[in-house]
């Protein structure tokens, strides 16, 4: 059951950054002023992999989810960018479209590339929301290709084709350098530069999400809460659109939110 009246609209929006053309699906309230939410997607996948939870949070807030560079509809660069070239890219983004004081919303490798934004001072970032995070620093590709093939048994269905036109779309030689960048980031340096509150949220049976990884991101940032959702896995912004939204907008207007959720 849906919670807007109406289906939100969503417009292509094209900016020129430092490496290429940054597409991004665009919808802003016709209530003004309104929040600034940011959507990072993740590895293997587009801003398709976002777009659910960014309809139900775009009833009454503006919502911005951009397809990193080398994915989607963007600009495909020489080579693959590492997490700090891609935050970096998406600050101009931020900066061409005038988008103030956002929340960021990263998911599985987005939340990486989230935060890095975070930490940047010039971002004023209101809140990050890191949904599924995977810290895996130090780890080695093909034990992340493991995992990935692991949580993939307790994903929706839908992942599945979804997953294969995006990776047939990003080539599967940059996917593998994302992973390597991705195990080269070490997500600790970024989170202490962060003073925005913090929400961790996770599957109950994610595979690429550990409890001992949010329990590593406590030490960092006690200022954060973390949330277990039950019953689901890694892909909560495809699998659990709606209660991800009522989490992050109620983190975001509300405060600390109650110990742990039930998927639907």
């Amino acid at each position: 059951m849906q919670f807007f009246k109406e289906e939100p609209n969503f417009d292509d929006a094209y900016v020129d950054t430092s490496h290429g053309r940054m597409h991004a699906l665009v919808s802003r309230s016709a209530n003004q002023p309104a929040t600034n939410y940011v959507l990072v997607h993740g590895l293997l996948v587009s801003a398709s992999y976002m777009e659910p939870t960014a309809r139900f949070l775009a009833e009454k807030n503006n919502v911005f989810v951009p397809n990193m560079l080398g994915h989607g509809k963007s600009a495909t660069p020489d080579r693959a960018l590492d997490i700090n070239e891609h935050a970096c890219v998406l600050a101009e983004f931020l900066t061409s479209k005038n988008i103030s004081n956002p929340v960021l919303v990263g998911g599985s490798y987005g939340c990486n590339i989230a935060t890095e934004l975070a930490a940047n001072p010039e971002v004023n970032a209101q809140a990050l929301i890191l949904i599924g995070p995977t810290d895996v620093f130090g780890r080695s590709v093909q034990e992340l290709l493991g995992d990935l093939i692991t949580d993939g048994l307790y994903e929706p269905s839908i992942m599945v084709p979804t997953v294969i036109a995006d990776v047939g779309r990003i080539g599967m030689d940059r996917c593998l350098a994302q992973l390597k960048y991705m195990a080269e980031h070490d997500m600790d340096d970024a989170l202490l530069r962060i003073t925005a509150p913090i929400l961790f949220i996770k599957g109950e049976n994610d595979k690429l999400s550990s409890e001992d990884v949010v329990r590593d991101k406590f030490e960092i940032a006690p200022h954060a809460q973390a949330l277990n959702v039950l019953g689901s896995a890694h892909c909560l912004t495809v699998s659990d659109p709606q209660l991800m939204a009522a989490m992050i907008v109620d983190f975001v207007e509300q405060g600390p939110l109650a110990d742990s959720y039930l998927a639907a």
